[in-house]
Parts: structure tokens; C-alpha cells; sequence
């Protein structure tokens, strides 16, 4: 094989079975794209190869049952003034409906870069609603991002909105992105498990807008620019064994909307959030601050964690139905 063909984007268009349909080699990195919209009507897998690939376009997979998987040294890395997503999963419409839903995605063993410094938006200049993210995703149902490494966006790492269902993450960093490493809008059922969120300018993790049934597994949050984690208009989350580290204010901020100062909106609080065998440490507000009332924001739980360092303190809260158990307070 040729030094060309050994760097070039292998497709290997599979109907989900163990049975190659079509196999070609392919020299022009931009043809991706074309990889995607050219997968038979049942998907099928695109296979690239290490190497760096230099994105004039971002990615857009607006279809069911596409994998796309890299070889170990596989880099996406969007050029300048792109200002787009470097992939968009579902659809690019204002406002998706139910139509527009679309399912079975598998993203893993990519290094994403989003050429930060070279962007001059944060929105893409054709569609002023789409965010300039890692990976952005919009009404899809049954997602799975494996061994992913996503840095240098000129908007969030990765973004979850639209109502999009079973979402499994694994594996994976978001680091040094413009605004927040993992946000979550209007979604529900989400894995998220062995990651990293570390050096955002913004949080380590944000969640809000009618957000329900999430779990965050075995992470590490840390030296984010705002808060670790920041969650308002949510229920049904569970944070378990998380190291929550020397952020720029508090550890996590639990709130409610306001759009008037003292005006809470009903049903905007965090409800049933739960949080167990934690590590808040040397963040630069409080571990734990949750400015929210009872009214707005009942039935919350900490138990057998740490706190240590936090430059205000560890837990303040106001809140009578806030229950705390087994945890360990140093100075």
C-alpha cells in the first residue's frame, strides 16, 4: 500500500452485520461528509484512519444507525472561521419537532479539537441557533460517545438539548472549551461514566431546562473558571464518587430561575438530586451552595462525602427538606 493510501479515510459501509457491503478508499479528507450522507438507507459504520483531519466544514449526521469510529491517533480539528459545530448530531432546525427525532448513533476513539483561537463566533454565521460545540446534539435517541477527547471549542465541549433520550457517554475529557465542558438542556436518560471535565472557561458541567434522570459516575472536575456544576430546572440526577476540585467559585451551585431578582419562577428549582461519595475540595466559593428554597427546590441529599478547603465553607443552604448524612468536614 502506498504512503498516500495509508493515511487516507478508509469507509467501510456495514448493514449492521459482520458482512462487508462496500469498501473504498478514499484521499480527500473533506469527503467524510460525503462518507455520511452516502451510507445505505439501514446506516452503516465509517472507519477512519489515524491521522489529522482538517474540517472546512463541520460534520453534520442528520440520519439513523451511522458509527463512526477512529483509529487510535484520530483527530478532527476544525479550520479557521469555520464557526460551526465540528459535529452536529440531528437536526440543524430552530426548533426541532418530534419529525425530526433520529436514532442509534455511535461517535468513539476521536481526539476533537475546535481551533479555538481561529473562530471568530460563537454561533455558526448561516444558523445564529446552532453553537459552535465539540459535538452538539439535537433530538437524537440512543447515542453512545466512546474514548472522546474534546478541547479547544469556541462554545461548549458537548451539548445535549432538544429533548434527545438514552444517552451513554464513556471514557471521555472536555477541556479548555470556551464556555462549559458538558451542558445538558431538555433532556432525559443520560450515562455519564470515567470522565474528565477540567479547564473550562466556564463550569466543569452545566444543567438546566426541565432536565431529568441523569447519572454522573466516576469523574473528576477541576480548575473550571465558574463553578464545578451548575444545575437549575432539574430533576432526578445522581452524582456518585465524583472529585470536584479547585474551581474558580463554588464546588456546585443548586438554584432556580429568576428573571426579576427575589422572583422565582415555579417549577424551576432542582428536586431529588442526590449526591453520594463525593469530593469537594479547594473550590473558591463554597463546596455546596444551594440558593434555592424549600418551595422551589425539595428533597435533596448528600451523604458520605468530603468536603475540604473550600474557601467559604462546605454546605450553606436555607432550605428545610436538604438532608445530609455521613459526611466529613475538614477546615
Amino acid at each position: 500500500m502506498s504512503k498516500l493510501a495509508s493515511k487516507s479515510l478508509l469507509i467501510l459501509i456495514l448493514l449492521f452485520s459482520t458482512v462487508i457491503i462496500y469498501a473504498a478508499t478514499i484521499t480527500d479528507k473533506d469527503n467524510i461528509q460525503k462518507a455520511i450522507d452516502s451510507l445505505p438507507a439501514k446506516g452503516g459504520t465509517i472507519q477512519l484512519n489515524a491521522g489529522t483531519y482538517i474540517l472546512h466544514e463541520g460534520l453534520h449526521i442528520n440520519r439513523s444507525n451511522v458509527t463512526i469510529n477512529g483509529e487510535r491517533g484520530t483527530l478532527l480539528k476544525l479550520a479557521n472561521n469555520v464557526n460551526q459545530p465540528v459535529i452536529l448530531i440531528g437536526t440543524d432546525k430552530e426548533t426541532p419537532t418530534k419529525k425530526d427525532l433520529i436514532k442509534n448513533i455511535h461517535i468513539s476513539n476521536i481526539e476533537i479539537d475546535g481551533n479555538m483561537k481561529n473562530q471568530t463566533s460563537e454561533f455558526d454565521s448561516g444558523k445564529k441557533w446552532i453553537r459552535n460545540n465539540g459535538i452538539d446534539v439535537r433530538t437524537v435517541d440512543n447515542l453512545w460517545i466512546n474514548n472522546v477527547d474534546i478541547y479547544d471549542t469556541r462554545s461548549g465541549g458537548i451539548v445535549i438539548s432538544w429533548k434527545s433520550k438514552r444517552v451513554f457517554i464513556n471514557n471521555s475529557s472536555f477541556h479548555n472549551n470556551y464556555y462549559d465542558g458538558l451542558a445538558f438542556y431538555d433532556s432525559k436518560d443520560i450515562q455519564v461514566n470515567n470522565f474528565l471535565s477540567y479547564d473550562n472557561r466556564g463550569a466543569g458541567i452545566s444543567l438546566d431546562n426541565k432536565l431529568k434522570y441523569v447519572t454522573f459516575s466516576n469523574g473528576y472536575i477541576k480548575n473550571n473558571k465558574d463553578v464545578g456544576i451548575f444545575v437549575r430546572d432539574s430533576e432526578d440526577l445522581k452524582f456518585h464518587n465524583l472529585m470536584i476540585y479547585g474551581n474558580g467559585n463554588h464546588g456546585v451551585f443548586l438554584a432556580h430561575t429568576e428573571y426579576t431578582p427575589g422572583k422565582a419562577i415555579q417549577d424551576t428549582g432542582v428536586t431529588r438530586l442526590f449526591f453520594s461519595g463525593c469530593s469537594f475540595l479547594n473550590n473558591k466559593g463554597y463546596g455546596l451552595l444551594l440558593a434555592s428554597p424549600t418551595k422551589h427546590s425539595p428533597n435533596n441529599t448528600v451523604i458520605s462525602s468530603l468536603f475540604s478547603g473550600n474557601k467559604d465553607g462546605g454546605i450553606m443552604h436555607s432550605n428545610t427538606s436538604f438532608y445530609t448524612s455521613g459526611n466529613v468536614h475538614h477546615k
